[in-house]
């Protein structure tokens, strides 16, 4: 019976993984469910990104609240753990990007100087650079254009790790509550909403400000946890904050089926923001949501988010003729047979590594 306990308490949360999966749905569908005369099904679907800096950033926190030694070299500490993240991802991006520009090599017909040109982007792609202002952001450039996402978080999450450890105090009482308002605020000011990624800003692509601002926000979303699972509360109140927690993902996509708005968008994050922390807290009944086939859906996310944008193009091209909810079908389940064969081949190669270097 301990044993089987401790089994649990070592799994990941199920409905977090759950959560991870559903969102990179979210993320297909916005991005492939198009239409001449109808649109897409889910044009505000961009909000499933702040979920995964929220996570990301939440997750973070929770690696360094956890650290018991002393931090001394604060900036290295920092970039290493932001590398050692991209080095899980990487895998699955390259993988991703190049089967990309194969796949447009091939499906070019008359090679001109202008396919050179294009050619000349996959090293800034490869290595997450597109956010770093070297070249434009045009999504026509891009053949894997989503991971602007991991970009941002590259430039940003060290950053926002060696503040966190170099001013905490600050950092936990202050920059987690205010900047990422501040920043909000400004970005609805100026830009008419604080969701876009590809604008050039004074600081940069605005891109680095939404990552800055909700990595920054998801470090406070597991400081208040931590806060929120110091409580003891009963069984009606533990209803009433599982409830609370599962609206807020369910407003998130209601808010993905409707037109983009500022201030409507600022709600609903907020209201994510306030499900996370019940998640993250177990405080609520979700923590109890454990099993293999969510880790499984979880850690398909990842591979399914990095390839989709162009096995979505691909299939487009060749099965334009079959409506678009056939066609998302068809996406979501080639995304997922090449990610569920990019796992077992990567866990393979790893495997094989580690004995390698285990018999030298």
């Amino acid at each position: 019976m301990d044993t089987k306990k401790k089994d649990i308490q070592k799994a990941k949360n199920g409905y977090i993984e759950l959560c991870r999966f559903l969102f990179c749905v979210m993320i297909v569908i916005h991005h492939n469910a198009q239409d001449f005369e109808t649109g897409t099904i889910l044009p505000s679907g961009f909000v499933a990104v702040e979920f995964f800096f929220f996570i990301s950033g939440a997750m973070a926190m929770r690696h360094i609240a956890r650290e018991k030694r002393e931090i001394s070299g604060k900036m290295r500490y920092a970039v290493d753990y932001t590398l050692n993240k991209i080095k899980r991802i990487f895998p699955y991006a390259a993988c991703g990007t190049l089967a990309a520009y194969i796949w447009r090599i091939i499906s070019v017909r008359n090679f001109s100087a202008d396919m050179v040109h294009e050619l000349a982007i996959l090293p800034f792609e490869l290595f997450f650079l597109p956010m770093g202002g070297v070249i434009p952001v045009r999504l026509d450039l891009f053949m894997n254009a989503p991971l602007w996402y991991v970009s941002a978080m590259m430039f940003t999450l060290p950053l926002i790790v060696y503040l966190c450890l170099k001013a905490g105090d600050v950092f936990q009482c202050y920059i987690v509550w205010f900047v990422p308002v501040l920043i909000h605020g400004w970005m609805i000011l100026h830009m008419g909403g604080s969701w876009p990624w590809g604008e050039t800003t004074p600081v940069g692509y605005s891109a680095l400000l939404v990552a800055f601002s909700n990595l920054t926000l998801g470090f406070g979303i597991y400081l208040a946890s931590v806060r929120l699972s110091e409580k003891k509360f009963g069984m009606p109140v533990k209803i009433l904050l599982t409830v609370a927690e599962l609206a807020g993902i369910a407003l998130c996509f209601v808010f993905a089926a409707s037109e983009p708005n500022a201030y409507t968008f600022e709600t609903v994050i907020a209201f994510l923001a306030l499900s996370l922390t019940i998640t993250l807290s177990g405080v609520s009944y979700t923590g109890k949501l454990h099993g293999r086939i969510f880790e499984w859906l979880g850690k398909l996310s990842l591979p399914i988010y990095c390839v989709h944008w162009w096995t979505g193009q691909i299939i487009q091209v060749y099965l334009y003729s079959f409506s678009y909810p056939a066609r998302i079908v068809f996406i979501l389940a080639a995304c997922a047979a090449w990610s569920i064969l990019m796992i077992f081949a990567f866990d393979g190669i790893r495997k094989l590594w580690s004995r390698k270097r285990a018999v030298s």
